[in-house]
């Protein structure tokens, strides 16, 4: 991630989500990462978004925690131990 976009990722957390080595890693380096989040949380009338939501309200979030916050930290969690080598 730009330091831009790291900077807006921490200023704008319902606007940004974090795409850095770890969320490449985890995902594959998918080709357009914006545009396949944006149609993940809209398909199949926007379940993602509702498991996200779900989610944060089963751990005990505030829902100042945005989805796109949650979606980061269940992608970090999701990752392979350190040490792993990412394609």
């Amino acid at each position: 991630m730009t330091k831009r976009n790291d900077f807006l990722a921490r200023k704008r957390p319902r606007l940004l989500p974090v795409y850095d080595r770890v969320v490449r890693c985890a995902l594959g380096h998918p080709p357009s990462f914006w545009t396949d989040l944006r149609t993940a949380l809209r398909e199949d009338d926007a379940a993602l978004h509702h498991r996200l939501l779900g989610l944060r309200q089963s751990t005990g979030l505030p829902e100042t925690v945005s989805v796109l916050r949650v979606a980061d930290v269940a992608v970090w969690m999701a990752h392979p131990a350190p040490g792993h080598r990412c394609p």
